[in-house]
């Protein structure tokens, strides 16, 4: 699928893109190649699993036709399981592995327009004298003392910490409450606190409490919200980049977008990989 991204260098573990001669590369174009061949595959994959499913199975969904596997991931394969994986479950992984590489490169390209337009903006700046920097380094100190989760390099989980200072307009210095300060780039960082809206079947970084006390946030799928009929019901059950569940109260689920779910799950993968290769 990345083969449609000219003129680029991609390093070694997959984590990074370079592109080599920005300035030949379409952007808008490149990402909507990159949409159409996740659709592609999207579409491919729920149907295949859903030619595979018996009329019983296809019948829980109470639809006439395939239905998104993304969204209904852990009902499928259960599915498929106790049909006796009629679609060998390596398939559906080497399947869904190329749309998580998909998104992470489209989010990627997205990363790449947003540090040119950066690089517009900083350049109009330093036209515009003294008086403007001054004003770019109070916006920049906005975040000082904000309450964040930040990826953590070593493990690919977000943990709790404090925004120490800004760095420069691309990365921030986040004191950890459970680890030692790092230097951490803005989009991998999210501010917490405040009013949030109830998720249903959506994207969500889910708290995971240690026996420690030192929790940390994974990237998770909201599968079942709470019962309304019980009003002690308030947990949420959510299906982890492992497969396997969690229930977290409301205030232990933070929205994420479907592409954030995806270049997480999958750099945590790759940590984890280079870990065992290690």
């Amino acid at each position: 699928m990345f083969q449609v991204l000219p003129l680029a260098h991609v390093t070694n573990d997959k984590k990074q893109v370079t592109l080599i001669n920005p300035q030949a590369v379409n952007l808008d174009a490149y990402k909507e190649k990159l949409e159409q061949a996740i659709k592609s595959y999207e579409r491919r994959l729920n149907l295949i699993i859903w030619r595979a499913l018996s009329q019983e199975e296809r019948d829980k969904f109470e639809q006439d036709g395939p239905v998104s596997y993304m969204e209904h991931k852990e009902a499928l394969l259960k599915a498929l399981e106790d049909l006796g994986w009629p679609v060998p479950y390596e398939d559906v992984m080497l399947l869904e592995d190329e749309i998580l590489s998909g998104l992470t490169y489209l989010q990627q390209a997205s990363d790449l327009q947003e540090a040119a337009h950066r690089h517009l903006l900083v350049s109009q700046h330093k036209l515009g004298g003294l008086s403007k920097k001054r004003q770019k380094g109070k916006a920049l100190d906005a975040l000082k003392g904000k309450k964040v989760i930040a990826r953590s390099e070593i493990t690919g989980f977000y943990c709790p910490g404090t925004v120490v200072r800004t760095i420069n307009s691309t990365h921030v210095l986040v004191d950890f409450t459970y680890a030692e300060a790092q230097v951490v780039p803005l989009k991998f960082i999210v501010t917490v606190g405040g009013a949030m809206p109830c998720p249903s079947l959506q994207y969500v970084f889910a708290r995971i409490g240690t026996p420690s006390g030192n929790d940390y946030y994974v990237p998770a799928i909201v599968i079942a919200t709470p019962n309304t009929a019980e009003a002690e019901d308030k947990l949420y059950t959510v299906l982890k980049y492992n497969n396997k569940k969690e229930h977290c109260v409301r205030s232990g689920l933070i929205k994420i977008s479907q592409t954030k779910y995806a270049w997480s799950c999958r750099y945590i993968r790759i940590t984890h990989m280079m870990d065992y290769l290690m």
